[in-house]
């Protein structure tokens, strides 16, 4: 792969945000440092820098299909819904292979995973299917990217400015957003539950961090304007999670359109009861407990998939925080005009 385009600028993040990261999560103490990647400044480990460059010139092929979102948006939902869509709903298929090896994750190893760990994944005790599904996720998506066949289905919780720039002049691109509120509160339960990089404190200072911030990927709503701002491009399909939940129906024939399939109504109706939240949470093939046979990476303190809720930021803030919310996420949306579907 030839390096011929300039990634986004990296600095260093300043030592205050540094500090508290190496404070409240618990295997970030070591962390050698953390950037700030392209104007909008996006947070990583500084163990993610080798591999800014190679992303950012990842070869992109018109037959790939790109999901992209910011953690914790419905990102393993609209994977399945597309993947299956795309796929002829060949359910027996999706079952025998895990969302793993279905979609290549550019950017998985932000966190030098693999350095991380006292052994590698070769030398760890497992059986065969979970050493291959293992092996997805902890060697860098560009290199799995570069071996796959097409068509390639990609993942990424990347924004888009941090992705190869032809990328939606070439490829289709679905984005997922979600309300800051619901996504904060998912995004808290998710760094608790995977030892990389394992938040230890309470949820009213990871709200602060997420809206000053300091949390990983962060600034959360930058990453959706990026988006937000292409939503009008024919190579862009623009979903909230809101309208995932509120019209599933509705929702899967939009992303059908989009790829210009055709379905019925049955089929449709088939596909919803395939990814609704009782039967997706039981789903071996999306669910990543195979994690937690590697050295505790995922103890099982939380789920992986959770309620799926939409409001459930209610029962996480106090009148305070709900209050300072309103005043936080007026601002923010007046500065970047997106326009979050509202709820009752």
């Amino acid at each position: 792969m030839a390096l011929n385009k300039k990634c986004p600028e990296i600095r260093e993040a300043g030592e205050e945000e540094s500090g508290q990261l190496r404070r409240l999560f618990k295997t970030l103490e070591d962390c050698p440092g953390f950037i700030r990647v392209g104007p909008a400044g996006y947070l990583f480990s500084v163990k993610f820098e080798p591999e800014i460059e190679n992303i950012y010139n990842i070869e992109v092929r018109p037959t790939d299909t790109f999901i992209v979102t910011f953690p914790r948006s419905g990102t393993t939902w609209t994977q399945e819904i597309v993947w299956l869509l795309l796929n002829d709903l060949d359910y027996a298929k999706a079952a025998s292979l895990h969302i793993v090896e279905r979609f290549v994750n550019i950017g998985t190893s932000i966190w030098g995973l693999a350095s991380r760990k006292t052994q590698t994944y070769k030398e760890i005790e497992m059986n065969k299917e979970d050493r291959r599904k293992f092996e997805k996720v902890i060697v860098p998506g560009c290199e799995l990217l570069a071996a796959a066949t097409d068509p390639r289905f990609i993942k990424s919780h990347l924004p888009l400015s941090m992705l190869p720039p032809n990328l939606i002049e070439t490829a289709k691109v679905v984005y997922v957003g979600r309300d800051p509120r619901d996504l904060v509160v998912s995004l808290y339960h998710f760094s608790r539950l995977i030892s990389v990089p394992l938040y230890t404190g309470d949820f009213k200072t990871f709200w602060n961090m997420y809206m000053n911030d300091n949390v990983v990927r962060a600034p959360h709503l930058s990453h959706v304007k990026e988006a937000w701002d292409l939503r009008n491009h024919p190579n862009m399909l623009f979903l909230f999670y809101e309208e995932l939940k509120q019209d599933l129906p509705g929702t899967i024939k939009r992303i059908a359109i989009f790829f210009n399939k055709t379905y019925t109504d049955e089929q449709i109706s088939g596909l919803c009861k395939h990814v609704h939240i009782d039967n997706f949470r039981n789903n071996d093939s999306v669910n990543v407990n195979f994690l937690s046979k590697v050295d505790g990476l995922i103890p099982g303190e939380e789920p992986f998939i959770r309620k799926g809720k939409v409001g459930g930021w209610r029962d996480y803030f106090d009148e305070e925080m709900t209050k300072e919310c309103e005043r936080w996420m007026a601002k923010k949306v007046e500065e970047t005009g997106i326009q979050f579907p509202t709820y009752p």
